[in-house]
C-alpha cells in the first residue's frame, strides 16, 4: 500500500512504498508557475492524485498568466497515459485563452518508449512542448 504526503509550502506528493523509497514526485510551485512531476508512475491509487493535479491545474490556469509544467518519467502506465492527454486537451484550452504555456519533456538517453511517447504528445499539443534528452555523467549522484 502506498503513502501519499503533502506539503503545503511547495504542493508536493511524494508516494512512497513501505519501504519509504520515493516512486514519484509532484512539486507544484505555485508562486513559480511551475509543476514538475518526475520518477515511476504506476499504482493505480495515482488516478486520484492526477485528479487533483488536473484540478490545481485549471484553478492556477483561470488566475494566473501560465504555466510551465516538467515531465521527467522513468517508466508510466495507462492511468498516467490517461492524465496525460486529459493535461494536454486543458493546455491546449488554456493557449487558446492566451495563456503562455510551456511543458518539458524529459527523457533519460536511454529510454526510448519515454522519448518517443514526448514525441507522439507533441503532436497533440498547440502550445511549447520541448522533448529533451536527460544526459547522464558518469557519476549519478552528479545528475
Amino acid at each position: 500500500m502506498n503513502a501519499y504526503s503533502l506539503s503545503p509550502s511547495i504542493n508536493e506528493v511524494s508516494p512512497t512504498t513501505n519501504s519509504n523509497r520515493k516512486l514519484l514526485s509532484i512539486n507544484f510551485l505555485e508562486n513559480k508557475s511551475l509543476l514538475i512531476i518526475k520518477g515511476w508512475s504506476l499504482t493505480p491509487e495515482l488516478r486520484t492524485v492526477y485528479s487533483v493535479i488536473l484540478e490545481e491545474i485549471q484553478d492556477h490556469l483561470a488566475v494566473n498568466e501560465g504555466i510551465t509544467i516538467n515531465f521527467e518519467y522513468k517508466i508510466f502506465n495507462a492511468f498516467t497515459a490517461q492524465f496525460l492527454f486529459k493535461a494536454i486537451k486543458t493546455l491546449n484550452q488554456a493557449k487558446a485563452q492566451s495563456k503562455q504555456v510551456n511543458v518539458n519533456w524529459i527523457a533519460e538517453k536511454y529510454n526510448t518508449e519515454i522519448y518517443e511517447m514526448g514525441m507522439d504528445l507533441k503532436e497533440l499539443c498547440e502550445f511549447d512542448f520541448n522533448v529533451n534528452l536527460k544526459h547522464h555523467t558518469i557519476s549519478p549522484s552528479l545528475n
